[in-house]
């Protein structure tokens, strides 16, 4: 990867790749099936975890399986020394995985208002309003071609606003979906929209969207308002296996 630049893959779900000159960072990993019927996965799983070779760090929004997933953590862990990165809730499953399995690996524990260097990278760590999860965060990874924030399964919040204040977002990867009657589960769109525009994102990636069939929702509808609010972020549709290029704080898909 060309200095200056980063390179993105969408997961599906809310997972990540990023790459750069120095690192390769998983945000959010998810290789696994159907947990019930109630959660029925409608895309491919892209990559058997047993065959990823490198990795700089994994990490986690907090502790649900689609975001901290056993069989998908472990593996990447064992094979590639990768630092798995996490609130309490996530950090407290996986240092138990690593106890029973006998690997080694280095496990940092993080809370909102915290930092950290990652080679070429700087996470920052910020609060969640995910009132389903033990604890969660989301994070702003600053890389060498520009900055994207993570919004893990967070509803929007007030507390938006503040991120948006303080640093400069290029790209905001929004969880949205549908939720079923009586649960809050990712952002509806006009909520992705107020957050973008709370966030100051110069660029908006919905995230999530694809991968259950209870909460499939069309991405597409985000841009509608956006325009609808005149809220200028640029709006990105990637799909299972695509990429874009983060170069001077600007996404382009290739």
């Amino acid at each position: 990867m060309p200095l200056g630049e980063a390179a993105i893959w969408f997961l599906g779900g809310a997972g990540l790749a990023v790459k750069t000159a120095e690192s390769l960072i998983y945000i959010d990993p998810y290789f696994g099936g159907s947990p019930s019927r109630d959660w029925l996965r409608m895309i491919a799983v892209p990559i058997d975890p047993r065959e990823v070779r490198k990795a700089t760090a994994v990490l986690s929004t907090h502790e649900h399986d689609d975001h901290c997933h056993r069989d998908t953590v472990l593996p990447i862990l064992r094979s590639t020394r990768a630092t798995f990165v996490g609130p309490h809730s996530s950090v407290s499953r996986v240092r138990g995985w690593l106890r029973a399995e006998g690997v080694e690996a280095t496990v940092v524990e993080v809370e909102p208002g915290g930092s950290l260097e990652i080679n070429d990278c700087t996470l920052r760590v910020f609060p969640s309003d995910d009132r389903n999860a033990e604890s969660a965060v989301t994070y702003l990874l600053e890389t060498p071609g520009g900055s994207l924030f993570h919004s893990g399964d967070t509803p929007y919040f007030p507390g938006l606003a503040e991120i948006g204040d303080l640093y400069g977002i290029d790209v905001a990867f929004i969880s949205i979906g549908r939720s079923a009657r009586g649960r809050r589960d990712y952002m509806t769109v006009c909520e992705a929209a107020k957050a973008v525009e709370d966030l100051r994102a110069r660029a908006v990636v919905p995230i999530h969207y694809d991968i259950w069939k209870a909460t499939r929702e069309d991405p597409r509808l985000l841009g509608l308002i956006l325009s609808a609010w005149n809220i200028g972020a640029k709006l990105v549709i990637m799909q299972l296996g695509d990429r874009a290029r983060l170069k001077r704080g600007e996404l382009t898909p290739e």
